[in-house]
């Protein structure tokens, strides 16, 4: 088996705004290897989350092509990439997105429900990936009754709970206090070497940056490694 889990060449998009072209990603080369851990950090406005929603299969390129576990993006009908994402990819957003008429393991366990497992062993599942993340006792309250901290992770055991290659991540400490941002960096990593599981990270922290395997800056649209003399 492969240990690449993300690959993809030679990567474009751009944008008409009239008659004028607006390249966002300019040709960007990457692979990403099982049980990495990879922080793409770049100034506002640079197409970070471009480029995550591209390497996530949410976005078409203009050009170039993605590839997740040997299957390119390009070639799957939309019915075949969605069923991809759901069973490769799991997405965590700055913001958590959690359905809030739901408790926290319900939530944890709708993409399993989606993929059409049946309801007991995906409510099974979802509690035992809320243990993981430290909320074994929290799975009956609704968002609304959790901190911003317990929030961000159950938002954190939905993208985990079907055991996907690779979680993608924007920004997922960026609404958080600083020591609540320590505690989700501490408990991605330990869920990092526990699982396997790959994590690209976008994010503007570079202390969080540096906490990653490998830091990819992305500028003026391409994307080169960053030294840890160069993250100093």
């Amino acid at each position: 088996m492969s240990d690449v889990i993300i690959h993809c060449h030679q990567l474009v998009k751009q944008y008409q705004q009239g008659d004028e072209t607006l390249p966002v990603i300019r040709g960007v080369d990457f692979t990403l290897h099982r049980g990495e851990s990879v922080a793409i950090i770049g100034s506002s406005g640079a197409g970070k989350s471009t480029l995550l929603n591209l390497l996530g299969g949410l976005d078409r390129s203009s050009s170039g092509y993605v590839e997740i576990l040997d299957k390119r993006l390009d070639n799957l009908s939309a019915n075949e990439l969605a069923a991809l994402r759901n069973q490769a990819i799991g997405f965590v957003y700055q913001f958590h997105h959690l359905l809030t008429e739901f408790d926290a393991q319900e939530n944890v366990a709708m993409p399993l429900l989606i993929g059409g497992m049946k309801k007991h062993e995906a409510m099974s599942r979802a509690a035992d990936m809320l243990a993981k993340v430290g909320l074994a006792a929290r799975g009956s309250h609704r968002p609304a009754q959790l901190s911003g901290g317990e929030r961000q992770r159950v938002a954190i055991a939905r993208a985990l709970v079907g055991s996907p290659a690779c979680v993608l991540m924007d920004e997922p400490t960026g609404n958080l206090d600083e020591q609540t941002a320590d505690q989700v960096q501490a408990l991605l990593t330990s869920l990092n070497r526990e699982l396997g599981i790959c994590f690209i990270i976008v994010t503007h922290d570079r202390q969080i940056a540096r906490q990653q395997q490998r830091v990819l800056c992305l500028q003026e649209g391409l994307l080169h490694e960053l030294s840890a003399n160069e993250l100093a």
